[in-house]
């Protein structure tokens, strides 16, 4: 099902590639479930972003496989409801959010404790980002992103692996502007702390 999502993802579209967000979700709620035209163009802008955004909280390349796959599925299914409050990829993100947590409590009840489950997840942080310069600097940033609180790491990859603004970050987590600029710097600053220590260790 992965790769069939895949294949239909690399599909360029001519014509749908120069309407935005809003346009293709329109096309979606008139065209689905009996054409998947428009539906396709989402999955060719979105789908390689969801999978890197599920592979940042989930521990394997299998669990994350399956959780793009269900969140994808449940766009299709729940596209109906968006009401174009908030962006596109805003709403999206909820979704892969909601899956994500809820994957994330299964493999913390099946795994012992939870150093075993930050260590899986350290471990595909660092086969799913670009390659660094430098190995050693790789492993400094997994052992530093392990080491953060689940809040504080959630709110770095929504801005700096879905590429998120601080408006729809705020949109995401329900707080205010200056509430998710604080949570950001406060993030930021953890992080810093973190990787310095990594250092002198």
């Amino acid at each position: 099902m992965v790769e069939a999502l895949r294949r239909l993802a690399s599909r360029r579209i001519e014509g749908l590639e120069e309407l935005s967000d809003p346009e293709i979700v329109a096309l979606c709620k008139k065209e689905l479930p009996s054409d998947l035209t428009a539906y396709r163009e989402l999955l060719r802008r979105y789908e390689g972003l969801v999978y890197n955004t599920c592979a940042k909280y989930i521990g394997s390349k299998q669990d994350a496989e399956e959780v793009t796959q269900d969140a994808l599925i449940q766009v299709f299914h729940k596209i109906h409801q968006f009401e174009g409050r908030s962006a596109f990829k805003t709403w999206l993100y909820k979704i892969v959010q909601n899956y994500c947590r809820n994957r994330i409590s299964k493999l913390a009840r099946k795994r012992e404790g939870k150093e075993a489950y930050q260590k899986q997840v350290g471990d595909l942080e660092a086969g799913h980002v670009d390659a660094p310069k430098s190995s050693a600097v790789a492993e400094k940033v997994e052992n530093s992103m392990n080491k953060m609180k689940d809040k504080e790491r959630e709110i770095l990859v929504m801005k700096f692996t879905t590429g998120m603004t601080i408006q729809e970050i705020s949109e995401v987590m329900e707080i205010g502007l200056s509430a998710a600029k604080m949570r950001l710097y406060r993030a930021l600053d953890s992080f810093k702390l973190l990787y310095a220590k990594e250092g002198n260790d």
